[in-house]
């Protein structure tokens, strides 16, 4: 085989970081303890009521049946989503201010990062550990997807599920359970409390999947073909790795998980991997599903990601030319006076009208003052709120994000109000909020390592729909109030 490039070696370090979940499903008293919070007996009698009144020729068992109470009963009663901490003295919505390092204890408990959250009333400061440790997540009982999975899977393998860990390369988690009454494995997405609806992320999520990877407690498996209907678009994505490389990682890492195994256990495995990928010869069909958008996460963050069926009409999103790619630089500027974009890196004058390049806009109309000579955005007479989004989204490439400058000018009168947000696109995120005087201009390093993200403008409050104003300039000014400049850098392995 040819050297291993970096994005191989970055996909083979991820691979090996699924192994540790493995550890802590091998810990009997950390089972013990999870068995201990579950009400067993309560599940096991709603799954038996239930159970009794379903036909003979629907293909499902008891078991099958007391997995679906366990997610209702996880996502409805367990487990919380978290987006931001409320303030306990203000009430409010504490706002997003980036990352700071773990404390000892934090760290202890497998919380390689933590958020740090700041409210925007009395600056109390709170911190939002992304804990990785199942022991520590069944006292929190919150997080966002990645918590989830990871609490819910060892939940099922305390009731002696076959379970196994699921991560797409797009930016998801979730579980797989193996039904031996139907003889394959089940999707599981405890955020949505979701069961076996594979395609839910392709057509109601619209995700543009790459690579979806399982991994149990014996086995790593390549389960993509599991979650798409279309081979052949799913085909041209896959740009991550080679497949042969990709085979081998997989192959050498069952051997690892299956070595202490005896020969009937390897058989049973072998028997059931080959139903599998028989199973992955022909493409699901998502007729009749009835797929939806993503539930669980606030609007704005699913927004953020295109991870619901809502999507707005004639929305755009950025991407970056080849030109740009080459030179790892991105610039778009808006004049509100011209009402046009132009995009400096690639050296064009783009399409007239502030709305053709925006994400969504809500209640928002451009003014034209002509007593006054001059022009701005504004949420719309009798609203008292507008806001609009810009989107941008390089995960088609292999460049994150180094730096952003933002150049954003907006005036407010009386009691008037302009707050920007800054929404990475990525699980582990929430909105960055910004005031107006923030961001002009602002040169931050918050997004490094991302490779996408949102941009939103939110009019709000004053007397009148003039009191709060953004991209005010002269008719006859030749400067640009909206700005945005990115520098990039290459993807590194992860270490």
């Amino acid at each position: 085989m040819e050297p291993i490039n970096e994005e191989e070696k970055t996909l083979y370090t991820k691979l090996i970081n699924m192994l540790s979940f493995i550890d802590y499903w091998e810990d009997d008293s950390l089972l013990q303890y999870a068995l201990t919070l579950i009400p067993v007996d309560e599940l096991r009698v709603k799954a038996t009521l239930k159970y009794s009144s379903i036909s003979e020729s629907d293909s499902i068992d008891i078991d099958d049946v007391l997995l679906l109470e366990l997610l209702e009963w996880f996502k409805g009663s367990f487990f919380k989503w978290m987006d931001a901490p409320k303030c306990d003295s203000c009430d409010v919505v504490t706002e997003n201010k980036g990352f700071i390092p773990p404390t000892d204890d934090e760290a202890r408990w497998d919380a390689r990062r933590v958020e740090h959250f700041v409210c925007p009333r009395c600056e109390k400061s709170y911190r939002f550990p992304r804990f990785n440790h199942p022991r520590k997540l069944l006292q929190t009982r919150q997080g966002r997807c990645g918590e989830w999975a990871n609490c819910f899977t060892l939940l099922c393998v305390a009731l002696g599920y076959d379970a196994r860990f699921v991560i797409d390369w797009t930016d998801h988690v979730w579980t797989e359970v193996y039904s031996h009454f139907n003889k394959r494995w089940l999707h599981c997405d405890p955020c949505e409390n979701v069961c076996d609806k594979p395609l839910m992320y392709e057509v109601g999520w619209k995700k543009k999947l790459k690579h979806v990877i399982a991994v149990s407690k014996y086995e790593i498996q390549d389960v993509t073909w599991r979650y798409t209907a279309d081979f052949e678009e799913i085909r041209k994505r896959r740009n991550v790795c080679r497949e042969e490389f990709l085979l081998h990682c997989i192959l050498t890492v069952q051997e690892k998980l299956q070595k202490s195994l005896s020969p009937p256990q390897l058989k049973v495995l072998l028997e059931r991997r080959a139903r599998e990928l028989a199973e992955f010869l022909s493409p699901a069909k998502p007729e009749n599903e009835g797929y939806s958008g993503r539930t669980s996460g606030s609007l704005s963050w699913r927004l953020a990601r295109g991870e619901t069926s809502c999507l707005p009409p004639n929305y755009y999103v950025f991407r970056l030319s080849t030109d740009e790619i080459k030179q790892k630089f991105f610039h778009i500027k808006y004049s509100c006076a011209l009402d046009k974009y132009v995009r400096v890196s690639s050296q064009s004058i783009q399409t007239e009208d502030w709305k053709s390049f925006t994400f969504s806009q809500k209640n928002i109309f451009r003014k034209v003052e002509n007593d006054w000579k001059v022009s701005y955005l504004a949420h719309a007479e009798g609203f008292s709120k507008g806001s609009v989004t810009w989107k941008f989204d390089f995960r088609d490439t292999n460049l994150v994000i180094n730096t952003l400058k933002l150049n954003l000018h907006s005036r407010t009168f009386n009691s008037g109000n302009v707050k920007w947000l800054l929404f990475p696109n990525s699980e582990d995120e929430n909105s960055i909020r910004y005031s107006p005087e923030d961001v002009c201009p602002l040169e931050t390093t918050d997004l490094k390592g991302s490779t996408s993200f949102i941009l939103t403008a939110e009019m709000t409050g004053g007397d009148s729909w003039q009191h709060a104003q953004v991209f005010r300039q002269s008719l006859d000014s030749t400067m640009f109030p909206f700005e945005v400049e990115i520098h990039f850098e290459e993807k590194v392995p992860s270490s």
